[in-house]
């Protein structure tokens, strides 16, 4: 059985994901000449122990590699061509469990053998607690992606309820962030990757007596323009495969919250990592100005693309324009007004140009 599960699930995913595993690799060991690499390494791994927010992206990206695991493996068994894995579900739930741990400690091995090393030197530097967390968030991600692939074993088409298949309502903002993290999931992660950390190198050692964040807030004003490619993907994704959205019976107050919130949740991890910085190093206010800048303008963003059909270069140029006034708003310390502004001006768009809008 074990040979049959290798061959289907652990080969098949390696010789996929082969190319990106070689750009791992030369990633963190090319780069670094041979005789560096243990101080390298070392050193890398220490900061991680010494920084709080470095251990949580670590953490994140354990848990990205982890979902991909699984969405591969219930990938493989939703399909056609691997329905005799059903016939799993006449062994002992015990006999599945064991089966598809060793699995999924196969499939993660990268993740497990590295946080193998982590726990090994923090247990040589004598932290034992950082030792113990990163040991039981390894064993906690793979007993839950197990028990999450168990279920899908068990429950092949559905959930059922007295006999009647439960219908699941998908809203647009779960179709619009579920296209982002699966078809453009490398660009997302640099966006979010460098929001975050241009606001943690330039706000950590921010003292709330100085109220001078200008730089700050122009630094990640770029960041918030950064998105302007994944924005159009999506709304490339909007005009092809969702074009059937505008003519279902949906309330234009409901399509609105329905932008607003895929807005709110594109900007989570920037409002985490505000979050976590607040109230010292900086102060609510000024947290309330970074977040109240950056969710504005990606809401105008994405309602003037669902309202206007403008070419990709005139957007560019209209993201620049807009840049210009964040700037003035910036330096005129009126950024908090200006927001509002762009709240007011994308809901004006949204409500008065939404049904008039037509793809090209």
């Amino acid at each position: 059985m074990m040979a049959i599960l290798n061959k289907t699930f652990v080969l098949v995913f390696y010789r996929q994901q082969a190319g990106w595993f070689l750009f791992i690799f030369l990633f963190f060991f090319g780069l670094i000449a041979p005789s560096l690499q243990l101080a390298y390494h070392y050193a890398l791994i220490r900061g991680m122990l010494e920084t709080p927010a470095l251990m949580a992206l670590v953490w994140l990206a354990w848990l990205v590699y982890t979902l991909k695991v699984v969405r591969f493996v219930e990938g493989v068994l939703a399909s056609p061509d691997h329905l005799f894995l059903q016939k799993l579900r006449g062994l002992s739930p015990a006999r599945i469990f064991a089966r598809f741990l060793l699995v999924q400690a196969t499939l993660l091995s990268p993740v497990v053998g590295y946080a193998g090393i982590v726990v090994g030197v923090a247990w040589y530097r004598q932290e034992k607690g950082a030792a113990v967390l990163v040991l039981t968030y390894i064993i906690l991600l793979t007993a839950l992606s197990t028990f999450r692939i168990m279920y899908k074993i068990e429950h092949p088409i559905s959930m059922q309820t007295g006999g009647r298949i439960r219908r699941r309502v998908i809203s647009y903002w779960l179709i619009a962030l579920r296209f982002l993290l699966t078809e453009q999931k490398a660009l997302l992660a640099g966006i979010k990757l460098f929001g975050c950390a241009i606001l943690y190198m330039m706000l950590r050692d921010q003292n709330p007596s100085d109220r001078d964040i200008r730089m700050a807030l122009l630094v990640f004003s770029l960041a918030i323009f950064g998105h302007a490619p994944l924005l159009l993907k999506w709304h490339q994704m909007d005009n092809t495969q969702l074009c059937c959205y505008r003519a279902m019976p949906v309330s234009l107050l409901r399509r609105f919250a329905y932008v607003a919130i895929f807005c709110a949740l594109l900007l989570l991890p920037e409002m985490l990592t505000l979050g976590w910085l607040t109230p010292h190093p900086i102060r609510v206010l000024d947290a309330l100005s970074f977040i109240g800048s950056g969710y504005s303008l990606l809401l105008l963003l994405c309602c003037l693309l669902s309202t206007v059909n403008i070419s990709t270069g005139d957007f560019l140029k209209l993201c620049l324009v807009l840049f210009g006034i964040l700037y003035g708003g910036v330096l005129g310390d009126f950024l908090i007004a200006l927001s509002g502004f762009f709240l007011f001006i994308a809901a004006m768009l949204f409500f008065g140009r939404y049904w008039r809008y037509e793809a090209r």
